[in-house]
């Protein structure tokens, strides 16, 4: 079911600013270096905030709000919940290829996995960095060009402009038109226009 404009406007925004450290709040009581007991409202807040895969996120979010539906975390987790479940939906279209492994990458840099966390919550301008990092070999990740193309397909479908234009120049360069246009078509419904250095590319 899609959500409604109003119900976008309330889970976005400034919501996603805070998100990432809001859910870090409160974890005081715990003393520094230890670890929060298994199940314990803390423990399960924390797992809410380092989960990088959107399906995780909505299991993990899901599983705190049951277990503490007045818990400090639970306002935080609901948002993120549903935030979750559309990126969730927008990784399953046919488009998109981009898988867990994608998201859970090790050697990332703590700013590559803000940003990786910010992609997985649906912000477009982070799913295009990070494709960008996998781009160029960058962030503590290594180039693959696989998935620079796949974090590129995810940020074009969650609406941005410039990562289907990025995405088309790459098919071009390719030599594969067919692939490019659609992705052409997409950045100019979006609104982008290419600055004439980069538009003369695709002529």
């Amino acid at each position: 079911m899609r959500k409604s404009n109003s119900r976008r406007a309330a889970i976005g925004g400034p919501f996603l600013v805070g998100l990432v450290v809001g859910l870090a709040l409160g974890t005081s009581g715990v003393a520094m270096g230890a670890a929060p007991p298994a199940g314990s409202e803390v423990a399960m807040r924390e797992e809410v905030q380092q989960a990088l895969w959107p399906a995780d996120i909505v299991r993990l979010s899901s599983a705190y709000v049951g277990r503490y539906p007045q818990g400090p975390g639970a306002a935080h987790a609901r948002g993120t919940l549903a935030l979750a479940e559309r990126s969730m939906r927008t990784l399953e279209r046919k488009e998109v290829r981009l898988y867990r492994g994608d998201f859970q990458i090790g050697s990332a840099m703590p700013a590559t996995r803000e940003q990786i966390r910010l992609a997985a919550l649906g912000d477009k301008e982070a799913a295009l960095q990070v494709a960008r990092f996998h781009g160029s070999g960058s962030g503590g990740v290594t180039r693959d060009m696989n998935r620079y193309v796949g974090w590129l397909q995810y940020a074009a479908a969650l609406g941005n402009g410039l990562a289907s234009y990025e995405l088309a120049l790459h098919y071009r360069r390719e030599d594969q038109p067919a692939l490019a246009a659609p992705y052409e078509a997409r950045a100019e419904e979006l609104g982008y226009r290419p600055p004439p250095s980069l538009d003369h590319i695709r002529k």
